[in-house]
């Protein structure tokens, strides 16, 4: 039973989440970024992808109000809202849309995602990880199982449960979508990497092509077959958009409204990309990855490629992608020939390095770099948008989100439309 303290507070923070929905700030964003996906020339919008930063949320919770629920699923509800109208407080150009979103219960995987638990190695220290190999021959892959659409329930009690406490103030939106995941699931890229070992990936390209060409068709047919029993169900709606992280507004494509189910993949955003790739030339890269992509890009409305990896040698590749829409411009790619090679033809999604806010903040240095960059988008007539994502930390200083929001803000309304 969830006390009326707490009843009375997680719906407080829903009327204010819906009151920030409303805004005429997030109207305009909204423009903007419709106008901007469209490929119409807008200042370049700028994101402080703060939320997608999960290692920081350690140095944000201690600034948020403590939480009054002790269950779940109200406990996950008061911290999504709270979370929201923090960042909500950042002044750059998010968009928020006046649902909350909830799991229907689905058929899963017997394994991992492709029936095969991963051997993952952690390192505490740099809080990364490493894939062991869990196949390593071509009868490894005998053990590989694919799983079907099936939406098992989505009315569950805990999805009637927030409805009741919050549904006559914010939708609840009911995800019915397919349970391969983006990343190790729809994008195929990170699979191989998974399963095969990143490192050993790289060598059976060239000592076992036929066991990574096996791996890949089969990732694609699941992944296929799995979109369209969905589709067929009526299980997509226009919320189930994958922009990654970015609003999905856009000439072409309906609006995204909650428990629109029935949607055709056609009306919706894909992301993809090839971070496992990266190393790879253009030719390995399109033969090993793109091409068993491709069908999966083809049923979707527009693509959005690329999270991390280098891909301004690899434009010409992507221009084979017919509904792409949005390319990657990493940590590590050259900005200015990837903008010079993209020109109008697609929106630059720019990410540069987070070590910007974690390693330290010399805000002359910041400015100059953005400054830089998006002279260069100018100079290529290029749609570019900037985001900062994947902080590890912020040094417990959380002025520094706000303090490079606010340079990048004044660099874009210096570049101009």
């Amino acid at each position: 039973m969830l006390p009326t303290n707490a009843k009375d507070r997680i719906r407080d923070l829903a009327r204010k989440y819906v009151d920030i929905c409303r805004s005429d700030r997030n109207a305009a964003a909204r423009r903007l970024w419709r106008d901007h996906n469209s490929l119409r020339k807008t200042r370049p919008p700028v994101i402080c992808s703060w939320y997608w930063a999960s290692m920081i949320h350690s140095e944000i919770q201690p600034q948020l109000p403590e939480l009054v629920a002790q269950d779940q699923p109200f406990r996950g509800l008061e911290n999504w809202l709270r979370l929201r109208l923090w960042g909500a407080t950042i002044p750059d150009d998010t968009v928020w849309y006046p649902w909350y979103t909830m799991r229907a219960k689905m058929r899963q995987p017997s394994a991992g995602t492709w029936g095969i638990e991963k051997d993952r190695i952690y390192d505490e220290s740099s809080r990364g990880w490493r894939n062991m190999p869990v196949i390593r021959e071509l009868a490894d892959l005998d053990r590989l199982s694919a799983t079907p659409h099936e939406c098992l329930d989505d009315d569950t009690p805990d999805i009637r449960a927030v409805r009741d406490l919050i549904g006559d103030i914010l939708a609840v939106h009911v995800n019915k979508s397919t349970v391969y995941p983006i990343w190790g699931g729809t994008d195929l890229s990170e699979a191989p990497g998974a399963l095969l070992g990143l490192e050993e990936l790289m060598y059976m390209l060239y000592e076992a092509p036929e066991l990574v060409h096996r791996l890949m068709a089969f990732t694609r047919d699941a992944v296929l077959a799995n979109l369209d029993q969905g589709a067929a169900a009526g299980d997509w709606s226009t919320v189930e958009n994958c922009n990654y992280g970015l609003p999905p507004d856009v000439d072409g494509l309906p609006e995204p409204k909650p428990n629109s189910h029935g949607a055709s993949l056609k009306d919706l955003w894909f992301f993809t990309h090839a971070q496992e790739f990266e190393a790879v030339s253009p030719a390995q890269h399109e033969e090993f990855l793109l091409q068993y992509q491709m069908p999966i890009m083809s049923r979707f409305g527009l693509v959005n490629y690329g999270c991390c990896e280098t891909l301004d040698n690899k434009v010409d590749m992507l221009r084979k992608i017919p509904n792409l829409r949005r390319i990657l411009m990493g940590p590590r790619a050259d900005l200015a020939r990837g903008c010079e090679k993209i020109g109008r033809d697609y929106v630059v999604s720019w990410r540069p390095n987070p070590a910007m806010v974690s390693a330290g903040f010399d805000a002359a240095a910041i400015r100059s770099f953005i400054r830089q960059g998006f002279s260069a988008a100018a100079a290529a007539g290029c749609n570019i948008e900037i985001m900062l994502k994947e902080m590890m930390t912020v040094q417990n200083d959380l002025t520094r989100l706000f303090r490079w929001t606010e340079i990048a803000m004044r660099e874009s309304e210096n570049a101009g439309a």
